[in-house]
């Protein structure tokens, strides 16, 4: 029995109509690329943009260009795959040789990168910041950490209740888009400097450019890492088409919520369709449909969402000493204020919270979902219970994550170094099922939607590119890696 088989065969049903886009009908290009700018404008804008630009300058901002650039084929290429079968593409990935077995301890080791609930952490401090109204000091400890956890709780709430998780999930990433990006933008018209904003903006631009002298590889390759979306996370463009119900995810169905779903239901194996004339004229109109999606929502969303931190920060913390720990959010809060009152410092650290918080409950959502497509298709004994059932397997796996969380966040010193560290794990991640998805689509769709060259040399630049980065800071890095094992 081939690898492929042993997940149930795809089922046959009619492609659906795409949607036929206008202008004036401009909310319907809502849907997995506006939810996953908001998400994705966390980590990497609010803390490895500003920590990179205030050490190295604005020109290391081609890093975070070159690497949403790499994902847009990534993502442009998982989401075909979700249009084809209705199946993420990491069920994909365990449908190919060698075998499920192999697969599951192979992303376990890979996901460890993206499981630290390190945005939680980073959150605690503006919001710790507002209530003390000051930066924490090291006696303030206890206080941040019980924010974190009470962050990383309440990041739950959202999967709770609603009809679809995805529904649940737009709302809130829309709504902190419109408030993050409307704040900064405020703050970078009328109060940046244009020699900033046009540094800034240039250095998306300045390809190859790197700093003089000494520097940290691991903060560039984690800065490279959460530009975008980054690892796996963006796999969940795969599973967002398909909850959107674009293409032939409208006939699988979606993941229901604890509270509110009972009429939500999942198939159980993916659907294709027949590759008629009619069926594959279908088929274009969705593939023109997931690349407005990328090109003209996520892209240049993503790279608004790195610019504008960027430049704020950068305004007020060029010529401070580099922030340590996790409290770049709260000293660029602090330089507003210092120039421009006393509001700013609890609208900006409200900001920060904004940025970091919704961003953890993403996090959630899609290391659970990504599981819980895999087992719901993959496990026989499941399949006896019903499409809305497939939610008691989601909130299974929810609830274990949440337990690891907690004890991750009292094992976590400082988020930052954690964030590093991650990043460079992700990079790996990212590049190996860059790959695998090339391999996935070539092998399991027909050729008449498999991607074509454009995609398939994209697939193989985004690889080479993750893997360069992080292999680079993996080789500085190493002397003070062995040390450390050496004295563990």
């Amino acid at each position: 029995m081939s690898a492929a088989n042993r997940f149930p065969a795809w089922e046959q049903a009619p492609l659906p109509a795409p949607p036929v886009f206008h202008w004036r009908r401009w909310t319907m290009l809502i849907g997995p690329g506006l939810l996953m700018v908001g998400a994705n404008i966390g980590g990497g804008e609010w803390l490895f943009g500003p920590l990179v630009t205030a050490q190295y300058g604005g020109g290391i901002l081609w890093l975070a260009n070159t690497a949403i650039l790499m994902q847009v084929f990534y993502n442009l290429s998982v989401m075909r795959y979700a249009l084809y079968c209705g199946e993420p593409i990491f069920v994909g990935f365990f449908r190919t040789w060698p075998g499920p077995a192999f697969w599951t301890i192979f992303y376990i080791f890979a996901d460890l990168g993206g499981i630290w609930p390190y945005l939680a952490s980073n959150a605690a401090v503006p919001l710790a910041a507002v209530f003390l109204g000051r930066l924490p000091e090291a006696g303030d400890g206890g206080f941040v950490r019980g924010l974190g956890y009470a962050i990383f709780l309440t990041a739950f709430l959202p999967l709770i209740f609603g009809g679809k998780v995805y529904n649940a999930l737009e709302r809130v990433m829309v709504t902190k888009l419109v408030l993050v990006l409307g704040y900064l933008g405020f703050l970078a018209v009328f109060f940046v400097s244009w020699d900033t904003k046009a540094e800034i903006a240039l250095g998306f631009f300045q390809v190859g450019h790197l700093p003089e002298g000494d520097f940290n590889w691991a903060t560039l390759a984690a800065f490279a890492a959460v530009a975008g979306a980054g690892g796996l996370t963006n796999s969940y463009f795969s599973n967002y088409a398909r909850d959107k119900g674009w293409g032939m995810g409208a006939q699988v169905g979606a993941l229901p919520s604890a509270i509110g779903g009972r009429t939500v239901k999942l198939s159980h194996t993916g659907k294709t369709f027949s590759l008629t004339a009619e069926q594959l004229e279908r088929w274009k109109g969705w593939l023109r449909h997931i690349r407005r999606d990328q090109l003209l929502l996520w892209a240049p969303g993503c790279v608004l969402g790195m610019a504008l931190p960027c430049m704020v920060s950068y305004e007020f913390l060029r010529g401070a000493p580099v922030p340590s720990g996790n409290a770049v959010a709260a000293m660029t809060a602090q330089g507003i204020a210092n120039q421009h009152g006393q509001a700013f410092w609890f609208l900006t650290l409200l900001c920060s919270f904004l940025i970091l918080a919704p961003t953890q409950v993403s996090n959630l959502d899609g290391i659970s979902r990504r599981w819980t497509d895999v087992i719901w298709t993959g496990v026989s004994r499941l399949r006896r219970l019903e499409g809305n059932q497939v939610k008691y397997v989601y909130y299974t796996i929810l609830t274990v994550y949440g337990l690891w969380g907690l004890v991750a966040l009292s094992l976590t010193p400082n988020p930052l170094v954690l964030a590093v560290a991650s990043g460079v794990m992700m990079n790996f991640a990212l590049g190996f099922s860059a790959l695998h998805t090339l391999y996935a689509t070539m092998t399991l769709m027909p050729r008449e939607v498999r991607p074509g060259w454009v995609l398939r040399i994209g697939l193989v630049c985004c690889a080479a590119f993750y893997f360069w980065v992080s292999s680079t800071a993996l080789r500085q890095q190493w002397p003070a890696v062995r040390a450390w094992i050496q004295g563990a």
